[in-house]
């Protein structure tokens, strides 16, 4: 008899080049304008590999090269401090993505897949950013994204100000294609109000509300930067290219869930 597991219906763990293959044109744009820095181009980015970035990227076939925007994301990774002490060759996706964890404080067990590891990401990033936050500013994240809360449970958990609890209660509730899209979304106004007043001056940012520079969503999002050191250029790219990647990785786990309910209601 075989001990051999059967294989997962929808594999979660595909390498980052595969993955990329299954994301939408936008997807892969706003991983385009993260290593690019919106077509300004970086230090660590050779001139070629940014043409031919921006090339695809204007004539919307970044698919066709998908390997090299994973190749350009770890190597970003390969420029942290940690990964200085490591081989020269560049890193893996999830060391990349492990070392982005670690950096925000994301205690990671040992048995944990790459999927495991980004949700992880995502839960820290909403813990960090709900504390001292109101039952309102939250609510008005999920009304937007369309996701009916329990008000009692919502209350109860927030009242204990336990707020890693609220956020796995909402992972349950909501599920972590939401959750991932939720910061995703806020993802852009966020690191644009960064670049515009720099990162020692977006805390009095966010705590005015500026309306020119944020909308609802960063406005609560946005105060996880704040704990954030993000001074290092590595990070500046690796922490919002890891929360685009789970966001990928959740809407093609759903896509394939749904194509695969789909296929089971015609056999029925």
């Amino acid at each position: 008899m075989s001990s051999e597991q059967p294989a997962p219906l929808i594999n979660k763990t595909l390498s980052l080049d595969k993955l990329l293959r299954h994301a939408s044109t936008a997807q892969l744009s706003e991983l385009a304008d993260i290593i690019t820095d919106s077509g300004k181009g970086r230090l660590s980015l050779t001139e070629s590999s940014k043409k031919s970035i921006l090339e695809h990227q204007r004539l919307m076939t970044l698919h066709m090269i998908s390997p090299a925007i994973a190749h350009e994301i770890c190597a970003f990774g390969g420029n942290t401090v940690v990964n200085a002490f490591r081989s020269a060759s560049q890193p893996s996706y999830f060391v990349v993505a492990m070392d982005v964890a670690k950096k925000i404080g994301v205690k990671v067990p040992g048995n944990a897949s790459v999927c495991d590891v980004e949700e992880l990401i995502i839960k820290q990033i909403l813990t960090t950013s709900f504390k001292g936050k109101s039952k309102e500013e939250i609510e008005a994240l999920f009304n937007v994204h369309d996701c009916k809360l329990n008000s009692l449970q919502f209350e109860k958990l927030l009242k204990k100000g336990k707020t890693a609890d609220l956020v796995s209660w909402l992972y349950s509730s909501c599920g972590p294609y939401v959750l991932s899209q939720l910061v995703n979304s806020a993802m852009v106004p966020a690191l644009n109000v960064a670049a515009k007043v720099g990162m020692p001056l977006i805390g009095k940012v966010i705590a005015t509300r500026a309306p020119a520079l944020m909308n609802p969503i960063a406005a609560v999002i946005s105060a996880a930067w704040v704990t954030y050191d993000l001074t290092g250029p590595a990070f500046r790219i690796t922490i919002p290219a890891v929360v685009r990647i789970a966001c990928i990785r959740q809407t093609y786990i759903r896509q394939e869930t749904d194509k695969f309910c789909e296929e089971l209601k015609k056999c029925l």
